[in-house]
Order: C-alpha cells, then sequence, then structure tokens
C-alpha cells in the first residue's frame, strides 16, 4: 500500500467529521405528495422566532476569512433574521458592535473552572444584549487528559447543581453545546436549561456517534418541549431536514458558511442559508409536512 493510501486511512480512521458525513449519505427521504401543501420553514428556539431553522453556528478564528469577518455574518444574520452564536473569546467592544447591527447574536461560553466567573460571564453578555446563552460544556477536558485551559483560563465539567445555579441566575434561555449522549441531555433538562446543542464540536474526540443518529433517542426522553438542536456537518438543506426528521427543532451550520464568507461576505452568508432554507422547504413539502414540527420521521430511512 502506497503512503498517499496509508495517509488517507489514517485520516479516515475515527474522524467524526468524516462518520458524520457517512452516515447523513447512508439516509434517504422518501416522497409523501398527495394531499401536501407549500410548507413553513417557520421555526422557534426557546421563544425566539425564526423563519428558518438554520442558525449561524461559531466559527473559531476569524483572519482567515477576510475582514470584518465576523461583522458581515452578522449583518447576514440580521438580513436572515436568524441567529448568530459567537464564542466568550469575542470581547467587549465587538460584541456590542455585533449586537448594534440589530442581529440575533448567541453567547457561547466556555466552561470555566471557577463557578462565579462562569455565571458573571454569562450574566455580562446578557447586560450587553445578547438574546441567547450557551456553555460548550465539552471543553471541559483536553486531548492530553487533562482539565481544558485556553489563554491562561482553567476550564472544567459541570455539574447538575451547577448548571442550575445559572439558570438561577440569568434571564435568558441557555443551553449546553456539546452534549452527545441521552444522559447528559437528560441531566440538562433536569437543571432547567433550555435545551441542549447535540455536537460532537467537529472531531473533538475521535469516532464520535454523528449528532443526528442521537437525535430520536434525545427526543424521545426529553419531550417535545425541550430545545435540540443539531451541530456539525449540517451543510445542506438536505442534512438539516434528515436532522430535523430525526428530532431535532433546529439546526447550526458554521464551516458550512466559512467559504461563502470568505469569497462573498454578508451576500454569501445570506445566499448559502437562503438556499439551504429552500431546500428544506421543498422537502417538507414533498414528505407532507407543513412545517418543521410536524415531520414524520418515518420519512427517512437507513440504507446501510
Amino acid at each position: 500500500m502506497d503512503n498517499g493510501m496509508n495517509d488517507f486511512l489514517k485520516k479516515m480512521s475515527g474522524n467524526s467529521d468524516i462518520i458524520t458525513k457517512n452516515y447523513y449519505d447512508s439516509l434517504v427521504i422518501e416522497t409523501r405528495l398527495v394531499d401536501s401543501a407549500l410548507a413553513s420553514a417557520d421555526t422557534d428556539v426557546a421563544g425566539v422566532k425564526l423563519p428558518t431553522p438554520v442558525m449561524l453556528g461559531v466559527i473559531g478564528g476569524f483572519s482567515h476569512l477576510g475582514e470584518n469577518a465576523l461583522m458581515k455574518a452578522a449583518e447576514a444574520a440580521k438580513e436572515l433574521d436568524t441567529v448568530l452564536w459567537v464564542s466568550s473569546h469575542v470581547n467587549d467592544e465587538d460584541l456590542k458592535a455585533l449586537i448594534a447591527t440589530g442581529a440575533k447574536i448567541g453567547f457561547v461560553c466556555k466552561p470555566f473552572m471557577d463557578q462565579k466567573r462562569f455565571i458573571d460571564t454569562l450574566k455580562h453578555a446578557e447586560e450587553l444584549g445578547v438574546c441567547l446563552l450557551a456553555s460548550d460544556i465539552d471543553h471541559a477536558y483536553n486531548k492530553e487528559g487533562r482539565y481544558d485551559t485556553q489563554g491562561g483560563n482553567q476550564f472544567g465539567p459541570k455539574s447538575v447543581a451547577e448548571l442550575r445555579e445559572v439558570v438561577e441566575n440569568v434571564h435568558l434561555p441557555f443551553f449546553a453545546k456539546g452534549v452527545l449522549s441521552v444522559q447528559d441531555a437528560v441531566k440538562c433538562k433536569e437543571a432547567g436549561l433550555a435545551g441542549v446543542f447535540l455536537s460532537h464540536h467537529h472531531n473533538m474526540i475521535a469516532s464520535s456517534i454523528p449528532p443526528a443518529m442521537l437525535a430520536p433517542e434525545v427526543r424521545k426522553a426529553v419531550g417535545d418541549d425541550f430545545c435540540v438542536i443539531v451541530d456539525c456537518g449540517v451543510n445542506s438543506g438536505n442534512e438539516a431536514f434528515k436532522a430535523l426528521a430525526l428530532g431535532a427543532s433546529a439546526v447550526c451550520t458554521a464551516r458550512g458558511y466559512m467559504a461563502p464568507l470568505a469569497k462573498e461576505g454578508t451576500e454569501g452568508v445570506v445566499n448559502y442559508v437562503k438556499a439551504m432554507t429552500g431546500q428544506i422547504v421543498e422537502l417538507l413539502s414533498r414528505t407532507g409536512a407543513r412545517d418543521v414540527r410536524s415531520i414524520d420521521p418515518a420519512v427517512i430511512h437507513r440504507m446501510y
């Protein structure tokens, strides 16, 4: 076997992004056209009304995407009337500028080991004017088997009691991001969170279960009144529809909009999400669903 093939197999082995892509490709859709009607893509994310189930996920690092990339993404979110999620790496000045565009901004806080700092950071973002809060709880550990750290800040796991303390101290809906088990989803609901992001954080650990694959079990366990957002590998309306059909309330796309953002700025992102939303509406309509809440999961079949 030549070195090129060896390198390819090493890249594929355990790569959660590739596993997720293969899972989406294994799913096929049946149609139900008789008595169907043109569907609506309107979505509700913890009380925030959106005309699309597609939100703009957190993108790490912006310099390679061109000047003012994050501001252009916010302008796109404003035009689309969807949510742009940003991380706690964004400083106050930049966060205020993003909010000033009129875009709906969701704020994702790292799980600081210091619980007071954790809560204070979320409360501060709330005071600045974001509309939704989250924490990427999967940043508790690093790949060397230690607690994760960034820029001198130490992160760690959060207990049900600590998550509940956050809910008791903020006013906005609060989500856990990086959830990848029914157990954690149920614990997050127990803590009073508004919902969870099913996400493997783009191969944070190898051989992760595809988030959408877990969605049916999570939905069954948490019920219909809990928001379940599917993240990772949602780069088309086809993949978004499959995630929604399997139990997601909404989806996030992140890496998918980076290329349009870099090439065409705000217009590129707007066109990208509009195309995704149009395909979602097409598939909703072709499968007899009136909206994203009424998809029959039985329209999804797995070939292998």
